[in-house]
């Protein structure tokens, strides 16, 4: 099987998928609803169990040509169970740190506590960089409340101290799927990627990642060109690009100080983000949460999409081999048995 690249790394990869049967089965009795949507799931999702879906995950890797995947524990997903993937498969994944355990104080949260719970597990040496996103508030400690942006910029520095630390990347979330209500004021530099101007200048030595590249759903474009800017603007700051179709990777690699050596690949593998298509209209394709579909039940194929807009990109094989793995292996310190395999 021919590979779409040298080496290729899936830098945003959920391994883990939600018990969620028997909550949503609730949700209907209570709303009376027909069908519930992602709105239900992201309610219920914090505190329920998940289950190791890697089966599926390695049967994609197998059939894509995906040598490694970094994984991710967000909304109500553990560290545990992404490490034992790590020793199981130490070749072919890699693991984020989240602070998950201090989320479950609700009200009794303090980003000085998410502070000492990330500190902790990255004094493991066990993860890779720090995501999906900053320290982040447990939506039940902010509702009804607005945060100030020196309040929340703050609680990024205490992230960015960590990742300082470490020596490890910073990722920030950027973007909606369509379907999980992403608010503003939980996660306000989602929509403000301009924000990370201030800390990318603050502390010159962290790599920061835009999660999503300011494009996780939809069609809009505004956040995808803030993200470019900033990533232009400072030599830190990277743009994951997994769910990009291919003229949003031409609109990166013609920006000036953007570039091949500032992208790297990450799908949100495992996210349940389907892909849509309209006919005739551009983009033709895109990856959005449709709240009339209902919740997809299936295992979405987002690696042969996402490969399918690389492959159509036509620039050199060595500025593809960055853009899959060659960026990854520097900025996660992966691995790789060779040198002098990427510029």
């Amino acid at each position: 099987m021919r590979k779409s690249g040298r080496f290729v790394v899936d830098t945003h990869v959920h391994s883990q998928r939600h018990a969620a049967g028997a909550h949503l089965k609730e949700r209907l009795q209570e709303t009376g609803k027909k069908q519930t949507d992602y709105t239900d799931l992201s309610s219920i999702m914090q505190g329920m169990g998940t289950y190791d879906n890697s089966e599926r995950l390695l049967y994609d890797m197998e059939c894509y040509g995906v040598d490694m995947c970094l994984l991710q524990a967000a909304f109500g997903m553990n560290n545990e169970l992404n490490l034992a993937l790590v020793e199981k498969y130490p070749d072919r994944f890699a693991a984020y740190a989240t602070p998950r355990k201090t989320l479950a104080l609700g009200k009794e949260w303090t980003a000085e506590k998410a502070y000492e719970e990330l500190d902790e597990l990255l004094a493991t040496g066990k993860f890779c960089a720090i995501g999906e996103g900053p320290i982040t508030r447990p939506m039940s400690s902010f509702a009804g409340k607005t945060y100030d942006m020196s309040e929340r910029m703050n609680e990024l520095r205490l992230t960015m101290e960590l990742g300082k630390k470490y020596d490890v990347p910073v990722t920030f979330h950027t973007g909606t799927p369509g379907g999980y209500p992403i608010t503003h004021t939980g996660w306000p530099e989602n929509w403000n990627p301009y924000w990370i101007h201030d800390l990318a200048a603050e502390y010159p030595e962290v790599n920061i990642i835009f999660s999503h590249g300011g494009m996780q759903g939809g069609y809009m474009e505004d956040l995808v060109d803030q993200c470019i800017l900033v990533a232009s603007n400072y030599n830190n700051v990277y743009l994951e690009t997994g769910l990009y179709w291919t003229d949003l990777y031409y609109k990166a690699l013609r920006y000036p100080n953007v570039g091949p050596e500032k992208l790297i690949w990450g799908t949100d593998w495992g996210a349940s983000i389907p892909t849509q298509t309209r006919l005739g209209q551009h983009p033709q394709t895109f990856a959005m949460q449709i709240h009339s579909q209902g919740i997809a039940k299936h295992q979405c194929d987002v690696f042969g999409w996402s490969l399918k807009q690389v492959e159509r990109l036509d620039i050199s094989q060595d500025d593809v081999n960055l853009i899959l793995g060659g960026n990854a292996i520097r900025l996660f310190k992966l691995k790789f048995p060779l040198t002098r395999m990427f510029r």
